[in-house]
């Protein structure tokens, strides 16, 4: 997997504080982290917060081993160790695990979880065991990843029979000019109230706008070789028996990743309306989503 270039830029932070916690558990206010939800609780909670929730939403039985795929700085994986799981997660950057460990090591809840393993790996060079978990989770790594359809089937091998994926990722070719022209309108209206922190301000033309948005979105995810939805998509139906599929919301991470309002009491607000907006928009097909949540159950390949 390589480092991410795109928009949303949650885990791969810009030289962090030395003692940052990325804990849901344990989450406090980081000036310093101004391009990141971690800055202030409230937009932890509702951005990875709501991840955990979704992850959480599908995960039946206890004490399962759980593999968790680019696990970033750990905080999933804690929390699911937390709930009684055996955890490996593995990421391929050195400093994201670091931190991962240094949380895990800090841990006040550490006597009452389950076992807790983090590993710098590249999954295509991971080797483990076939049919060693309960679970695997690819949260907003699978479109990382070289050959999405090898990664899919190494992650099908390592299940145990009957046992089930999780797999939370952004779709960025799913962007169109309707979902562009929403997120003008929301930043427009931002950036007039002062609450908006942009690289430069948006043309009053509409369409000259969503074309430079459609542009700032994808330019960075073709050049990085993102995988596209049908690449992830198709190996999941092939390997695994569709549980659910939804699509949930993701863009307003970005927003409010550079939203600067003054009262943290108003900021909340407006990120929970902005979320609230983007769900609501998803539902009514008014715009398209870029974050699917696919949870299969392992059959057995046809020969």
């Amino acid at each position: 997997m390589q480092p991410e270039s795109r928009r949303f830029e949650e885990d791969l932070l810009t030289n962090p504080p030395r003692d940052f916690t990325p804990d849901l558990r344990r989450l406090k206010s980081w000036p310093s982290m101004k391009d990141s939800p971690w800055r202030q609780p409230y937009l932890a909670r509702l951005t990875f917060g709501e991840v955990h929730n979704l992850v959480d939403e599908y995960i039946f039985g206890q004490r399962l081993r759980i593999l968790d795929v680019g696990c970033g700085r750990g905080w999933l994986s804690l929390e699911l160790a937390r709930e009684g799981h055996d955890v490996i997660g593995i990421d391929y950057s050195k400093e994201m695990i670091q931190n991962a460990k240094r949380t895990m090591d800090t841990d006040p809840y550490k006597d009452e979880r389950g076992k807790l393993e983090f590993q710098i790996s590249d999954f295509s060079q991971w080797n483990h065991p076939s049919e060693s978990f309960d679970l695997v989770i690819f949260s907003r790594s699978l479109h990382h990843i070289p050959q999405p359809s090898k990664a899919v089937r190494k992650a099908y091998d390592l299940l145990k029979k009957d046992e089930q994926i999780i797999c939370i990722e952004y779709a960025y070719d799913r962007l169109d000019k309707k979902t562009a022209a929403w997120i003008y309108s929301v930043r427009r209206s931002l950036q007039q109230s002062g609450w908006y922190k942009s690289r430069k301000k948006l043309p009053e033309n509409m369409d000259q706008s969503v074309r430079e948005i459609m542009k700032e979105y994808n330019a960075p995810s073709r050049k990085e070789h993102y995988n596209r939805f049908e690449e992830m998509r198709k190996p999941l139906n092939t390997l695994f028996r569709e549980v659910h599929f939804s699509w949930e919301p993701y863009i307003y991470w970005d927003l409010i990743k550079d939203m600067r309002v003054p009262s943290e009491d108003v900021e909340m607000a407006t990120a929970r309306s902005i979320m609230a907006m983007e769900t609501a928009l998803i539902e009514t097909d008014s715009i398209n989503p870029v974050l699917f949540c696919f949870v299969g159950l392992k059959q057995a390949i046809k020969s």
